[in-house]
């Protein structure tokens, strides 16, 4: 029984970390994936858009607080899981 709910408690952990780490992956300011992207694109074009990246974060909290952003969230999510569930699936 106590098993079970150690399990549970990793599967959670787990899952947490991968909405984190698709989250802030994302290619839009201010979060890590858009520092990458940017690194690509022409001087002008960062300027502009960091310009706007208040009001990108402000719309970012509104759709999370509605929760629009869990679908795509929960997509790459469970694809990543899978993913590793497909690599790590000889040690059990």
């Amino acid at each position: 029984m106590v098993v079970y709910y150690i399990i549970l408690a990793l599967k959670l952990i787990i899952d947490i970390d991968l909405f984190n780490g698709v989250f802030n992956l994302l290619p839009i300011p201010p979060f890590d994936g858009s520092r990458v992207f940017f690194a690509f694109l022409p001087d002008k074009y960062y300027f502009k858009i960091m310009q706007y990246e208040q009001y990108i974060m402000i719309a970012l909290l509104i759709l999370m607080y509605t929760g629009i952003l869990s679908i795509p969230f929960n997509f790459l999510a469970d694809a990543i899981y899978a993913f590793l569930d497909l690599i790590t699936k000889f040690i059990c």
